[in-house]
Parts: C-alpha cells; structure tokens; sequence
C-alpha cells in the first residue's frame, strides 16, 4: 500500500499542474492566458491534495525523487524500497501525462506552433545554469524544510486529521514558494521536471513537432540542483527534531 500510496499523491500532483499549464498554454481552451493568483493556486492544491491522498492511504508521501533520496542517505531507507518510490514516482508522471493527452488531445493538435515542453517541465524567464542551480538548490531546501518542519510541529500536538494538515502545509508552502517562479520555473522537484521530461521524450504527444527537451537545464538543475537541495532539507529537518 505504501508503493501503491507513493503513485496515487503523485499522480494527484502532476495531474492537477500539468492540466493547468495545459489550460494557459494552449489553443481551444477555456483560460488561455497565465494569470499568476492561479497558477499558485492551482499547483498550491495539486501538492496539497497529492500529499494528502498519499497520507490518507498511509504512505511516506516522498512525491519528490530527493526526498527518497535523503531519506536513503539520512533516515534508513534500503535501496530496494528507495528504487520502488522511484519507479512510483516515474509511472505516475507518465500516467499523468498520458491523462493531460486525453483530456486536451484536441488542444494540443490545435497548438502545432506552440512550444509543449514547459507544461510538463520547468524551466526558467532567464537560462543561466550556475545562477539557476544555486537557486534551484536554495528554493528546494526552503520549500521542503517548511513542509517538514511544520509538519513535524503540528502532527506532533493534532493526531488527527494528520492528512488534512498535511495537505494543508503542502499548500501554504507552495504559495509562499511561488516567489521563486521566474528563478526557478516552479520545479523544486525531479518528478515534476525530469521524470515528465522523459516521458515529453518518449510518448507521441499531438503537435509536439520535434520540439527537444534541454537535458542540460534539466539534468544539472532540475535533477541535481533539486536532489541536493531535498537531501540538505531531510538532512536539516532530522537534525533538528532528533533534539526537540
């Protein structure tokens, strides 16, 4: 169930935030246009609801390739349980995907000259990759470090309704975070970036013409600069509560 948990929060995520940037990035849809309350909204309940359904059915809800990661290095995951959230995490942003396909097949064959790519990838206003790794890593570590301290903190005293308030965190951190959005394109997690930008490679998506995914933006800030920012949060937070 844990395995099983780790897909369905990350599935809610990915698909709640790639039908939005489907929404503002397409032809034939009904909001067309970036308007910037919603974006953080909608990304801000496609975090808290995918945590939430990963918490209700009891998982870790990692739903982030780093988290696994740090957790591996710091908190005891085996590699055998770390390689399945992984493989979760990766089905779930192909599912997700594929769902997006479906649900705005027209759209997408409607948008032959529109770049596709940065809905299911971020990527940056500015493409400096050492300047956008440092911030990549800084907004992963403050993000993450939100969520697991104020968890941690109020999971503590309320042993009920843990997944609401989980949800909840999830969704006041994103908003808060969505300040790093012209630094950053919003990613602070491989899932959401590197694992869709595998599957932007591989599926057949309608009027996707060749476009290529930056595998250097994508492998060096979106992969490393998240990863090392996650493992520093994990690390932080562990630390901290291990003297509370």
């Amino acid at each position: 169930m844990n395995y099983l948990s780790e897909f369905a929060g990350s599935f809610i995520f990915l698909l709640g935030g790639y039908a939005y940037m489907s929404n503002i990035s397409l032809k034939k849809t009904l909001v067309s246009k970036l308007n910037y309350i919603e974006l953080v909204v909608a990304w801000s309940l496609a975090v808290g609801f995918g945590l939430a359904v990963a918490a209700i059915m009891g998982g870790p809800a990692y739903l982030n390739p780093g988290v696994v990661i740090g957790s591996v290095i710091w908190n005891g995951l085996s590699i055998a349980e770390a390689a399945m959230y992984l493989l979760m995490e990766f089905l779930a942003a192909g599912a997700a995907i594929i769902v997006c396909i479906i649900f705005f097949y027209d759209s997408l064959k409607a948008s032959g000259d529109m770049p596709k790519r940065g809905i299911y990838s971020a990527y940056p206003v500015e493409r400096n990759i050492p300047l956008n790794f440092v911030q990549e890593v800084l907004a992963t570590f403050v993000f993450l470090f939100l969520v697991f301290i104020s968890i941690a903190g109020i999971t503590a005293t309320t042993a009920d309704n843990q997944s609401l308030v989980i949800g909840a965190v999830g969704f006041g951190a994103v908003a808060l975070l969505s300040l790093t959005l012209n630094s950053t394109g919003f990613s602070m997690n491989a899932m959401r970036s590197v694992f869709s930008s595998i599957w932007f490679a591989i599926l057949p998506i309608p009027g996707k013409n060749g476009e290529k995914v930056d595998w250097s933006y994508q492998l060096i800030v979106n992969l490393c600069g998240s990863t090392l920012g996650a493992v520093l949060a994990v690390i932080a937070t562990s630390l901290i509560k291990a003297r509370l």
